[in-house]
């Protein structure tokens, strides 16, 4: 879950999931063929990317809205940018219930990837654990068919890579969001503040890795941006300014 809801647009995607309604805004499908244009891509394997970017981002934010709808809420989903987000109007606040919602969309995406990687298992290719070697913990034989082992590998690198990416305690990712409610339960009134410092070093200690190891220019500056965004939201607070929204 990302920042704000863009504005609605006569070129968005509309559609309703499990009685849920999705919108997905146009700026999506350019920023997924922005991530996955390195170099000269094969048209063809654009288009996987760009759809396992689609449902892999749709399967994260109906995790949240499944969960928040689990406490009578009424979530609505918007797919846009490089993210989405899952958004509702809570009628009360449960640190545990925030706590559950975040989770919910990683936790959705680890469980489409175990599927995925039992479906390869009963096609009888052998799968097998490649962590810390590999930033995936699991591989699988690749399958006669390359644009399906090119999808495979797509869906287990943004369900399983992406997720774990997600629970970091970041601001305003879910480990973020996660890291906010633990730390007002611990401290109330300085809660808030300890976790957006927490987001500030962990998002620079990430920053610096993927610039250093990953060699991934774009991840290290959204990292920085990510950064950035938190020391802003903590001066808000400690300089009186507004306050940072949680989910809607």
């Amino acid at each position: 879950m990302l920042f704000t809801e863009p504005n609605r647009t006569p070129y968005d995607l509309r559609f309703n999931l499990f009685g849920i309604p999705v919108r997905v805004h146009p700026f999506f499908w350019l920023a997924a063929a922005i991530l996955g244009a390195g170099g000269d891509p094969d048209p063809i394997q654009l288009m996987l990317w760009i759809g396992t970017v689609f449902v892999s981002i749709l399967i994260h934010e109906m995790g949240h809205a499944l969960a928040a709808r689990a406490h009578g809420w009424q979530p609505w989903i918007t797919l846009y940018g490089f993210g989405g987000l899952a958004a509702y109007r809570p009628t009360y606040h449960s640190h545990l219930a925030q706590i559950g919602i975040s989770f919910a969309g990683p936790g959705a995406g680890f469980i489409f990837a175990a599927l995925l990687v039992a479906a390869i298992k009963a096609s009888g290719h052998n799968v097998i654990w490649t962590w810390p070697d590999t930033i995936l913990p699991v591989g699988f034989e690749p399958f006669a068919n390359p644009r399906l082992t090119t999808l495979i590998f797509y869906l287990l690198y943004v369900n399983i890579f992406w997720g774990l990416a997600n629970l970091l305690p970041i601001w305003p990712l879910d480990g973020g969001r996660i890291s906010g409610e633990l730390f007002t339960m611990a401290n109330p009134r300085d809660g808030l503040q300890m976790s957006l410092w927490l987001s500030i070093f962990v998002a620079v200690g990430a920053g610096v890795l993927a610039w250093t190891r990953l060699h991934d220019q774009f991840l290290a500056l959204f990292c920085a941006y990510l950064a950035y965004n938190s020391y802003t939201t903590l001066q808000a607070y400690t300089g009186g300014g507004g306050g940072y929204g949680g989910y809607r």
